[in-house]
């Protein structure tokens, strides 16, 4: 897709990071933007667009000198959000967290998990004010083709960016089998399914990537790289589960969205 990124805003101020990074990326990618604000249905209701459009410009930041279109979809919030991006073929859909008072900023059941759900539209959730560029992107992988797909995205979408591939494993039943040789075996198995992955791309792609193995959680993995490397984005690729906790963005992105100190951008299939 290279149509517009959307940028959703609600007017609060939790959404202005999600609007300056969406003008902030208009600006690196040269594509236009949309800002979206939605208007949930109300019989009677008379949306007046001109005072909807004062109140866009003041949440603009300053030298936005790039196309920005104001639309007023109506109806419910997530799925206005997502029709909309697969109506234009949005390159990338840009939301705000859902809360900024802990760790755990994205929750699961709230309206950035039903946009997801609701898209095939890449959708980034930021985290933190946009300062710098995407210069160092963190891709998770476990060898899946949806991770793949992610790898690819993100390599093509941030070409300058320094890449760092992470591959976290577990070992099964860790804490009866404490065996050292059984993790010594899973590493370097996993780094060499890595070095793999990287010697089948492209010379001048491959020269951009830094693999990390990491025994563990996951999360804490991310978290950790995040903090050594100074990771800007995560990068994540879903399959996506049935089931009522982790329906399509499958239960290991969900924890990372969940979790991940840094904006993260999920890849994941639309459920229809």
């Amino acid at each position: 897709m290279n149509g517009p990124i959307i940028a959703a805003t609600d007017f609060s101020s939790r959404a202005d990071r999600a609007v300056d990074r969406a003008i902030m990326l208009g600006k690196e990618l040269s594509f236009d933007v949309d800002l979206l604000h939605v208007i949930e249905y109300a019989p009677a209701q008379t949306v007046d667009v001109k005072a909807l459009d004062r109140k866009m410009r003041q949440i603009m930041p300053e030298g936005a000198d790039l196309p920005v279109r104001f639309v007023y979809p109506q109806g419910a919030v997530p799925a206005a959000i997502a029709e909309h991006a697969e109506e234009v073929g949005a390159s990338m859909i840009v939301i705000g967290v859902a809360r900024h008072n802990s760790i755990g900023d994205y929750i699961l059941g709230t309206a950035v998990d039903r946009v997801i759900r609701g898209t095939s539209v890449p959708v980034l959730v930021v985290k933190n004010r946009p300062r710098k560029s995407y210069g160092k992107v963190l891709l998770a992988t476990d060898f899946s083709e949806p991770s793949t797909r992610a790898i690819e995205w993100a390599a093509a979408t941030f070409p300058e960016a320094e890449l760092h591939l992470l591959h976290a494993y577990h070992v099964p039943f860790g804490a009866w089998n404490q065996a050292p040789y059984v993790a010594e075996e899973m590493e370097k198995e996993a780094g060499e399914r890595l070095a793999a992955m990287v010697r089948e791309m492209p010379e001048e792609l491959a020269q951009r990537f830094t693999v990390h193995v990491r025994k563990g959680n996951l999360c804490a993995a991310v978290n950790a790289l995040i903090e050594e490397v100074g990771i800007d984005l995560v990068a994540l690729g879903s399959q996506g589960e049935s089931g009522f906790r982790h329906a399509t963005i499958g239960s290991q992105a969900s924890a990372v969205l969940e979790n991940a100190k840094a904006d993260t951008v999920v890849i994941a299939p639309r459920v229809v």
